[in-house]
């Protein structure tokens, strides 16, 4: 029995790694293709800092619908199947904690946009958020450690 436990478990291991390799493989392709073919789109947004005890902290996007729509028909593929998947954006600890700190109208301020890369088929992976300051623009973080 203890035989059967010790070749199951690399297997297991095995077939965990092989799944996350499978994530960074997908995600690094969607990049590849949409710097090729230049399909690398902006999203302005409004976004609001929630908590969740699973997620950590994370910005909460909302997606401006004009700009995808947009985005649909110059690239001709529906983004509506990704729309729940880039919808939160992720941040360090330390800057979410920035964040939270602000009320969602002096975020909402900063004109926030979210830049993604978008694959063949639609499939979308964020690149990064920007905000607006002072007539110019600037990655989230950048604004957060200036800040």
């Amino acid at each position: 029995m203890n035989k059967k436990k010790l070749i199951l478990l690399p297997l297991l291991i095995l077939l965990q790694l092989s799944v996350v390799c499978a994530m960074f493989i997908k995600t690094a392709a969607i990049k590849k293709y949409a710097v090729e073919n230049n399909t690398v789109a902006r999203i302005r947004c409004t976004a609001y800092d929630p908590f969740h005890p699973l997620k950590g902290r994370y910005a909460q996007l909302s997606l401006n619908y004009d700009d995808i729509n947009a985005i649909e028909e110059r690239l001709g593929c529906s983004l509506k199947n990704v729309l729940d998947t880039i919808d939160e954006y992720y941040l360090q600890e330390e800057y979410a904690l920035t964040i939270d700190a602000m009320s969602n109208n002096d975020f909402n301020f900063l004109e926030p946009v979210l830049e993604i890369y978008v694959g063949k088929d639609g499939t979308a992976v964020q690149k990064e958020l920007y905000v607006h300051v002072d007539g110019r623009e600037m990655p989230i973080e950048e604004y957060i450690r200036n800040k």
